[in-house]
């Protein structure tokens, strides 16, 4: 796949990728790839064939835990206790356009993309929308406090000290790069001991924060002003569960 064209002429080698699990999201992740098949994808999906007729790279998915859908045809709330979607599986993705590119970008299957901004040569780690400009804890009060004591116990896992949700930034999910510089490893493997502790919880939600704590364990920042030419022409539905 070749790379992708920015405003000087240059290439960097960069790949979009979403996840698309159950017919709603993977009719959402059809039509955003076909916005903007300029570009190399990669889908995680559950039905792969569903995009046979696409340039893009499926990989095939089955979630770790309940999607959107289900909250839906079980009538099992969401925002509470019992927990939101298993979009930690989007790490999956981001795995997959990584074995293939040094920048991987992904965009939520419910989102729509205008003319696409220049793509840079984004920094090593993560770049995130300005959309939450807080750190983990300072999120958690204000936004899903009932998440907190899981996350409290999360750090005190991966790292022993519950402190670092004082200093680790949480990661707005819906659009967001990540480039690799070998440490993509630790990040990953952080973010999979993160999910499936927060899973076993029965917190399925929460990716933000788990994303932040990973990286502060593979010692990136979280840059959040290279992105935000991407804020005028990324529109993300957000609806939540959606029935098929």
């Amino acid at each position: 796949m070749a790379g992708v064209a920015v405003a000087a002429g240059a290439a960097v080698s960069a790949c979009f990728c979403t996840m698309a699990i159950d017919a709603p999201y993977r009719q959402r992740a059809r039509t955003l790839c076909q916005g903007a098949l300029a570009v190399p994808w990669v889908v995680l999906t559950d039905v792969p064939g569903d995009f046979a007729d696409l340039p893009v790279r499926t990989v095939a998915h089955q979630p770790t835990g309940p999607m959107a859908a289900d909250y839906v045809r079980r009538a099992i709330a969401t925002g509470n206790s019992t927990g939101a979607a298993a979009y930690h599986d989007k790490r999956f993705a981001l795995q997959a356009a990584l074995e293939q590119f040094d920048t991987a970008i992904f965009l939520d299957a419910d989102s729509s993309v205008g003319a696409l901004p220049p793509i840079a040569r984004y920094p090593a780690g993560l770049v995130v929308l300005p959309v939450v400009r807080d750190s983990i804890a300072g999120h958690l009060r204000t936004c899903g406090g009932w998440r907190l004591p899981d996350f409290v116990a999360l750090a005190r896992k991966l790292t022993g000290d519950a402190s670092i949700l004082d200093r680790a930034r949480w990661c707005h999910e819906a659009c967001y790069a990540i480039t690799r510089d070998g440490r993509e490893a630790v990040f990953f493997e952080a973010w999979g001991r993160g999910a499936a502790f927060l899973q076993a919880r029965q917190t399925f939600s929460g990716e933000g924060g788990v994303m932040g704590l990973a990286a502060a364990m593979a010692g990136w920042e979280v840059e959040d002003t290279l992105l935000t030419a991407w804020a005028r022409t990324v529109s993300h539905e957000g609806l939540g569960p959606t029935p098929a």
